[in-house]
């Protein structure tokens, strides 16, 4: 054999196809000057020659990173990839880039046509390199079958299961090569019939438990719920997240990481599997919607870090009653006491024995991560004899818990191994390190955290320590807002954020819009008792609930308007920084940052379908002494809450607030405010039947708005003075109304009120008969709606759409429409008001249709319209309506569709 891949003439009959390239290469051009990335090309390219060479490979080519060679023998071609990637692994590369090569190999017919191969063989292996990640090697089950007996010492065959390749139409089952000092859990493969879900992907590998992963994924073909317990530092997360990744493939419906560690609230733990699953909550009916929605699929909940909501653990076992196909694995430092419940206990990893021979120690879990993290921070790390006493010391004092040995791990390039081994042994010896109560192993790791933060300096202890405040992580820009500045820590946030999460005390993540920190719920509580401490823990939250009131506040521009949706995916992502923002106020008392709060994230509620929550903490809100002094901040909240109860459907409530926000207005002499009250109160002052009274009040916040010159206000007015027309029964007077108002808001842009009017002009054209101009205002509107994120107007509007599609004779389209409509409005708490129904929903013979429409011979329709998730449903309703449309032209002029000349609106 030769020290290089040959270029003998290409091999035919049964060979074995080896393809390789370099995962994210482009990413590595860009982050490398272009000599560094040319060194860089050159040196993957010595070593995979090296290996393939010295096992008789045939190197058909090279395209940039990419490699295609040939062997004719299956076991060298596997023993090839082994080696090459060894070599690899252990390679330091230009600029510290890390560098990871996919490999796939399939056995068959090597066909020559002209200078190349021809025939399904070789691109099935391509297929296989594609669907493979970084540091992984997959082989065909033709080329397993020829060496499952030959494999190189160390190496094994790992089943993934059976396949679906892009281009290919026989599936294939398709095997990792393990072997010893390689990763061996990677994310699901790249292939067309990967599950659903959101398993976090590991950015480093999952070292040991392959006997754990192995009992866990027996139990759960029977458990339905099985508990990984212990206490914090085991490794419960990343055991869960590892079995889920195994037998995700299992369910249909694919498998869900729900991370609980910010949610303190037992009844909010279904809201969050909700948001986790693409649904968002109504908190009283969340129980009841989420088992219809999970009733007929086959999927695996994660649900991290139950312990501090275990009161909350009746509503899963109601769950898996009402729900077959699911199965849930959770992690919590107790049990939580289910019958259904199978009880796992997480132990430390494996600890080193007597034997000091590195290759022995190096096969023992807990020493196997501390050599692969260790290699993370200081490339070319390995076990010796000179540091073998200190790696395998550090594991044993640690319990072989992988949070202490991560923790460890990465001060090896400042201190190196023998002096980590020297303070550990020297801190855990310590007295009052952790209160003697607690379990052993809990009081190691709490002196694990402690020494990892002794080492730090004066500056990133005290960010660390002020970093406790957040809930569900942060972005640099609060982060900074919150713990800063630099001359209290003193030294630039980025820096210290940097030294914090290089020592595996912060972890990153890119959330909707940009880099996001957080900490381990273990390492939270710790630096929370820092912050404790110091004295710092009311200072450090005020800025913090400030820091997310100007969030809030700052969203109020965009939100509602046409570039609201990337703002409620921010406002989502800071969910529980916005609850912890508007605890400490309601526990602080601190009555103007709540009721700032509250006015400020009023839209966010209602259009992201929060409605319930926001009502509830509102109503704590008001309840601080001192806010129900009649100042700005009391006003702007009473609106907030009494457009809650608006989009509730109760009136009653909303006049009566609205009501009392026009009296604090008057007081102050604010003439805006006036305004915005009397236009709010015009509404369920309609609602309730005195439309004259309703009328009123528009026209005079018209006349103040014009005073104001506001025009965007007036365009407002003028489509509420439509509406109110339409409650009056003068349809065909309103539409010139509403026409007018819907030009005024396409010169300002005003996208959100543009929806609400197109959709008040289909209504219009409905109850006039124009079918086809009521068909296309109002998808207009529902897909204005949709388009913008705007759930609970999305979700009325499907409503709306029922009732047409039955006015249409389409039963059972209203049928499926309504169902959906019903799901989704207990899902988001929104409801229309009664009243309006009996406005505008036609006369009794419609009402009477949309009861039917429940029933038989319709109830299977209604039923699927119930399962369907929001986009499904405006989807489904929007092709109903061009279905219309399309027998009307082709009924043409004598057609049955009846007839209007509208189609110029």
């Amino acid at each position: 054999m030769t020290g290089s891949s040959t270029h003998r003439a290409l091999p035919t009959g049964t060979v074995t196809f080896l393809f390789s390239d370099v995962e994210g290469s482009t990413r590595l051009v860009g982050e490398l000057e272009p000599l560094a990335y040319r060194d860089l090309l050159e040196q993957h390219h010595a070593i995979l020659r090296m290996a393939f060479g010295r096992h008789g490979a045939v190197e058909r080519g090279t395209q940039g990173d990419a490699f295609l060679v040939i062997f004719d023998d299956a076991p060298a071609a596997v023993a090839a990839a082994v080696e090459a990637q060894l070599a690899l692994a252990a390679a330091t590369w230009p600029g510290g880039a890390a560098v990871r090569v996919r490999m796939g190999l399939h056995t068959g017919q090597g066909i020559r046509g002209g200078d190349d191969y021809v025939g399904l063989d070789i691109n099935r292996a391509a297929r296989i390199a594609a669907a493979a990640h970084g540091g992984q090697v997959l082989v065909s089950d033709a080329t397993r079958a020829l060496v499952e007996r030959s494999l190189p010492v160390g190496a094994s065959l790992g089943d993934l299961g059976e396949h679906r390749l892009k281009d290919l139409t026989r599936s294939e089952r398709i095997f990792q090569v393990v072997a010893d000092g390689l990763p061996s859990s990677f994310p699901p493969l790249r292939v067309l019939d990967a599950a659903e879900g959101n398993l976090p992907v590991r950015l480093t590998s999952f070292v040991g438990r392959v006997r754990e992963l192995g009992e866990l994924a027996t139990i759960l073909e029977d458990a339905r719920l099985v508990t990984l317990t212990g206490p914090g530092g085991t490794g419960k997360t990343s055991l869960a997240i590892a079995l889920a990744g195994e037998v995700a493939g299992r369910f249909a419906h694919g498998a869900w990481f729900v991370p609980l560690q910010a949610v303190t609230d037992a009844d909010l733990v279904p809201a969050t599997i909700a948001a986790t699953l693409g649904l968002v909550e109504s908190r009283d009916a969340t129980h009841e919607w989420l088992s219809t929605y999970l009733a007929d699929r086959s999927l695996l909940l994660v649900l991290d870090n139950l312990e501090q909501v275990r009161s909350g653990a009746p509503f899963l076992g109601d769950l898996l009653r009402t729900a077959p196909g699911l199965r849930i694995v959770a992690t919590s430092r107790a049990p939580l006491q289910l019958s259904a419940e199978q009880e796992y206990p997480v132990m430390p990893l494996s600890l080193p024995g007597p034997d000091r021979d590195p290759a022995t120690a190096a096969s023992v879990d807990s020493v196997r991560l501390f050599v692969e993290r260790a290699n993370r921070v200081q490339l070319g790390f390995s076990l010796t004899a000179e540091n073998i006493d200190a790696v395998t010391g550090i594991c044993t004092r640690l319990d072989g818990l992988p949070l202490g040995i991560e923790l460890a791990a990465g001060r090896v390039r400042l201190l190196g191994a023998a002096a980590i081994a020297d303070r550990i042994g020297r801190q855990l010896d310590l007295p009052g390190s952790a209160p003697r109560d607690l379990p052993e192993r809990q009081r190691t790791l709490h002196s694990t955290i402690s020494w990892s933060h002794e080492l730090l300096d004066g500056p990133s202890r005290k960010l660390f320590a002020r970093l406790a405040v957040f809930a569900g992580g942060w972005r640099i820009e609060e982060g900074d807002a919150v713990c800063g500045p630099s001359d209290e820590l003193p030294v630039d946030f980025l820096e210290a954020l940097s030294e914090l999460a290089e020592q595996s005390l912060v972890k990153t993540s890119i959330g909707p819009d940009g880099p996001r920190f957080g900490l381990l719920e273990t390492i939270r509580i710790f630096a929370a008792e820092r912050l404790a401490e110091a004295g710092e823990t009311d200072t450090i939250r005020r800025r913090h609930a400030l820091s997310y009131l100007a969030l809030a506040e700052a969203s109020t521009a965009y939100v509602p308007g046409r570039d609201q949706r990337p703002w409620l995916a921010r406002l989502s992502a800071e969910h529980d920084n916005l609850r912890a923002a508007i605890r400490w106020a309601i526990e602080s008392g601190d009555a103007e940052v709540g009721l700032r709060l509250v006015a400020a994230l009023w839209r966010f509620w209602q259009l992201a379908g929060h409605l319930e929550e926001g009502m509830s903490v509102s109503a704590d809100v008001l309840k601080i002494p001192g806010a129900d002094e009649p100042t700005t901040w009391r006003l702007k909240a009473l609106d907030a809450v009494g457009s809650l109860y608006y989009w509730r459907g109760e009136q009653v409530r909303a006049g009566e607030l609205y009501a009392e926000a026009l009296e604090i207005a008057r007081t102050l002499g604010d003439r805006r405010s006036i305004a915005d009250a009397m236009f709010n109160l015009s509404f369920p002052t309609a609602m309730t039947h005195d439309v004259s009274a309703a009328e009123t009040l528009g026209s005079e916040a018209a006349r103040i708005y014009t005073e104001l010159g506001d025009e965007q206000a007036r365009a407002r007015v003028e489509w509420a003075t439509g509406s109110l027309m339409q409650f009056r029964g003068e349809i065909a007077a309103s539409l010139p109304v509403l026409e007018s108002a819907l030009e005024r808001f396409r010169q300002t842009d005003d996208v959100p009120y543009a929806s609400v009017t197109m959709g008040s002009i289909g209504w219009a054209h409905m109850r006039l008969g124009h079918l086809a101009d009521a068909i296309r205002y109002g998808s207009l509107s529902l897909l204005g709606y949709h388009a913008l994120g705007d759930v609970s107007t999305t979700t009325l509007t499907l409503h709306a759409a029922a009732v047409l599609l039955a006015t249409l004779g389409r039963p059972e389209e209203a049928a499926v429409v309504d169902g959906a409509f019903e799901a989704l409005s207990r899902r988001y708490g929104v409801r229309p008001p009664v009243q309006l129904e009996q406005l505008l929903f036609g006369d009794e013979a419609i009402r009477e249709v949309m009861s039917a429409l429940r029933e038989a011979p319709y109830a299977a329709a209604w039923a699927r319209g119930r399962a369907m998730s929001i986009d499904e449903a405006v989807d489904y309703a929007v092709l109903a309506g061009e279905d219309w449309l399309a027998a009307a032209d082709d009924a043409g002029p004598d057609g049955a569709i009846p007839s209007d000349d509208h189609s110029r609106h």
